[in-house]
């Protein structure tokens, strides 16, 4: 593959330097309650949260959690996206719940918990391709339809945990997943189609474009990686200009993006919302059973201590 524009490492380091250094420089209030202890206070309002920047702002990020749960942190840290500055920000202390995602291993790995979203506060999250409307042949729909078809939820755990735990190449993770579901042949249905393929910089999204990218090659099309770049807004404007030909994504995340007024949580609605959502230059190729929703995650030390199992308990007065 090509060399990647930003590796995961180089961008947890960045991000860690931020994070561990400069408060002022990688969080801010967000709206969230900032007030100091005192009667009338949350659970939530004592508690720092982090996730990417986009969570400050996203319908089903700290609006959200506002309004349908009544959730305002006392200050939201920028981290990364479901990444490892995350990750060890809050098994360090340096946040106290986080925005990850339910495949994530180090959940179980921490021994950390997942709240229960009852409220349906983060809508479904199917795993797709979002693919420039020129790029999309009928050659490159099959290819890319064909992997869809075969994603499950389970299995995306499973690659997950090959790169984040066992520290395998995404690559090569990508190539041994095609192999395992009969996909790794070649071909010739999408000769003569150049791409652009890209990737948020969490190891999930990375080997998902790397998937895309090797059963397209496979077939014939010609390929350019362009990995880890980042969260939503430094990706999607590449991405409705044309820089960007196609990139994984998640149903319910980037419908929410486009559409803030978006009320769509079922799986078969949030995918026709999302349709009509993007921009006449983007089509949505078919979503794959494999979900992946965020999740509001605490330690064990932290939902032991406050008695959370929800979001809604993060509401509750603190004691």
């Amino acid at each position: 593959m090509n060399t990647r524009t930003l590796t995961t490492a180089a961008a947890a380091a960045v991000l860690a330097l931020g994070v561990s250094a400069c408060g002022s420089d990688s969080s801010d209030d967000s709206g969230s309650s900032s007030s100091s202890s005192g009667a009338g206070e949350t659970i939530a309002s004592q508690l720092i949260m982090g996730g990417p920047p986009e969570f400050k702002t996203r319908t089903d990020g700290l609006p959200g959690l506002k309004k349908n749960y009544g959730v305002e942190f006392g200050k939201y840290t920028v981290t990364d996206t479901g990444g490892p500055v995350t990750v060890n920000a809050l098994k360090n202390g340096q946040i106290e719940a986080a925005d990850l995602f339910t495949t994530d291993p180090s959940i179980a790995a921490n021994d950390f918990v997942a709240l229960e979203d009852p409220k349906n506060n983060f809508a479904a999250q199917d795993v797709l391709p979002i693919i420039n409307e020129k790029k999309a042949t009928d050659g490159v729909k099959t290819v890319l339809n064909g992997i869809s078809a075969k994603l499950t939820t389970d299995g995306l755990g499973d690659l997950v945990s090959k790169v984040q735990v066992d520290k395998q190449d995404p690559d090569a993770v990508a190539k041994g997943w095609l192999s395992d579901n009969g996909l790794a042949g070649t071909g010739t249905s999408a000769k003569g189609t150049t791409l652009t393929v890209g990737s948020a910089n969490f190891p999930e999204n990375v080997v998902l474009a790397e998937i895309y990218a090797e059963a397209l090659k496979a077939q014939g099309a010609s390929i350019t990686t362009k990995l880890n770049i980042g969260s939503r807004e430094k990706y999607y404007p590449a991405l409705k200009s044309g820089s960007l030909d196609l990139f994984p994504e998640y149903s319910g995340t980037i419908l929410t993006y486009l559409d803030k007024n978006a009320t769509a949580t079922t799986p078969d609605d949030v995918y026709a919302a999302l349709q009509k959502a993007l921009p006449s230059n983007l089509v949505a190729l078919e979503k794959s059973d494999a979900q992946d929703s965020d999740a509001i995650v605490v330690t064990k030390a932290t939902a032991d201590k406050y008695g959370l199992k929800t979001i809604a308990d993060l509401a509750k007065p603190a004691n």
